[in-house]
């Protein structure tokens, strides 16, 4: 019964503004990183992405967290290289790709810190993350619970945790910053005339008119991003780099050096 909710529940989010303006965001990062790269390999951890496997030059490799119903979902819509395993020991080898995109699966995960790890470990050296997550502790609510999230990240926590990890932040900006007001609202009304919270209800379909001007917002946002860092919204974006090891470059000190010159001929006065 729960894979059959997860399955319906999936079936109705593929349509959602978020899915489809969360795709763009992530295929855009791939891009940039593996674009003109001989045989890159790109890691859609969650299956958010929904990257193209036609190109021979790019190998696609996803994962859903141990989430068997998501897989046979995603292998239903003709989905190829699938790949069970769980975000905090993911089932690859080190240095294995040169970009992992993680779309809304850090805060579902019970060690956030180790997952961050095992990302940066199958990443080359030198290789990008992109990943989303909710925004704001303030917005957390019973749809967070109903889908199993564990937390909400403020854009400084994030980079502190990427930091903690081994990565190299490049850019943290939020997203969704035309909802940001509307969801303050909601949460505040809820928390004030919601006598009780029904955990098995499901949420209202919004209608398609809806879905289609926020896809459009985010558009708008998804350009602006790529030069300014959107100060608030409901969702927070990361990229960050595995920094390439550089070999150290060792230095004699003054006093040691001396010692190598060819020394004063014994005797001399």
């Amino acid at each position: 019964m729960q894979a059959q909710n997860e399955f319906e529940a999936l079936r109705g989010e593929i349509t959602s503004w978020w899915w489809i303006s969360r795709r763009k965001l992530l295929r855009e990062a791939v891009s940039q990183v593996v674009g003109g790269k001989c045989q890159a390999r790109a890691l859609d951890l969650g299956c958010a992405a929904e990257l193209d496997s036609d190109d021979s030059t790019l190998l696609r490799i996803v994962n859903a967290h141990s989430s068997l119903p998501v897989l046979a979902f995603h292998q239903l819509q003709e989905r190829g290289n699938l790949i069970c395993s769980s975000p905090e020991e993911l089932s690859f080898g080190s240095n294995s790709f040169d970009a992992v995109v993680a779309g809304d699966i850090l805060q579902t995960v019970t060690d956030d810190l180790a997952t961050l790890r095992e990302m940066r470990r199958v990443l080359k050296d030198g290789g990008m993350l992109c990943l989303t997550a909710p925004a704001y502790p303030l917005l957390w609510g019973e749809e967070d619970e109903a889908r199993g999230h564990r937390r909400r990240y403020t854009a400084t926590e994030l980079r502190r945790k990427l930091n903690n990890a081994g990565f190299e932040v490049t850019r943290v900006s939020y997203v969704v910053a035309s909802g940001f007001l509307p969801a303050v609202f909601q949460r505040i009304g809820k928390n004030i005339f919601t006598k009780s919270i029904d955990r098995n209800r499901q949420a209202a379909r919004k209608p398609n008119w809806l879905d289609v001007a926020m896809v459009s917002l985010l558009d708008i946002e998804r350009h602006l991003i790529r030069y300014i860092n959107l100060p608030f919204g409901t969702r927070v974006i990361c990229w960050a780099r595995k920094p390439a090891m550089i070999a150290e470059r060792i230095t004699v000190p003054a006093w040691e050096r001396q010692w190598v010159s060819r020394p004063l001929p014994q005797g001399s006065s």
